[in-house]
């Protein structure tokens, strides 16, 4: 049971747990072992232990403390899913460039010849190169806007470099 004393001394933070909004998750402290301890109580007018929380913590407080619990944990999640795609190769860190990025740029450049996003992106990308957007060689400018696949927009960017 939850007592006012229980939660006077040692209630650390209470939020609901599930979808529904029916059951709240309170954590209260031992300062013996420096432990916490968990217990679920019901979202209940008429329960007790329900009576006794929400005198430190109100009924707004209590679903502004479970947004941000699931906010956080949202962000968290989405760190680690990040962390575990980029050492897992899926994902590149576009500040480290390592060998294993290598083999995706020639299999896109010459194994996945027909996709128009993909075109569109390179010619962007490589009109964002200073010495390719700076140059005069206005024919190979041209031809890279009208390159037909990525081999022909590289070639046009290599001659426009070239010059």
């Amino acid at each position: 049971m939850l007592t006012k004393e229980l939660l006077k001394e040692h209630l650390i933070t209470a939020y609901f747990i599930d979808n529904e909004r029916q059951n709240i998750e309170v954590l209260f402290s031992n300062k013996e072992d420096k432990s916490v301890t968990p217990m679920i109580i019901p979202f209940n007018v008429d329960n007790e232990d329900y009576k006794n929380l929400i005198e430190f913590i109100d009924l707004d407080k209590l679903h502004e403390i479970t947004y941000q619990k699931i906010k956080n944990e949202r962000a968290d999640f989405e760190k680690q899913m990040i962390e575990i795609a980029k050492k897992e190769g899926l994902i590149f860190d576009q500040n480290k460039i390592d060998t294993k990025f290598y083999p995706y740029l020639v299999k896109s450049i010459f194994e996945e010849k027909g996709d128009a996003d993909h075109l569109f992106a390179l010619k962007l990308a490589l009109f964002e190169v200073d010495d390719i957007r700076d140059s005069d060689n206005m024919d190979q400018k041209t031809a890279i806007r009208k390159a037909k696949n990525k081999i022909d927009a590289i070639q046009a960017a290599l001659n426009c470099l070239g010059n």
